[in-house]
C-alpha cells in the first residue's frame, strides 16, 4: 500500500513539474499585448 501511494505522489509530483515547465513558456510565448504590435488593429471596421 506504501508503494502504490509513493508512485501517485511521485506521478502528480512529475505532472505538476510538467504543467509548470508548459505553462511557463506558454506565458511568454502568448502575450496579448505583443499581436497588437506584429498585427495591429484596423482604423476601419468592416
Amino acid at each position: 500500500m506504501t508503494f502504490g501511494i509513493i508512485i501517485v505522489i511521485g506521478f502528480m509530483i512529475i505532472i505538476g513539474i510538467t504543467g509548470q515547465f508548459v505553462m511557463h513558456f506558454l506565458g511568454r510565448a502568448l502575450v496579448s499585448h505583443d499581436a497588437e504590435i506584429i498585427d495591429p488593429k484596423p482604423n476601419t471596421k468592416y
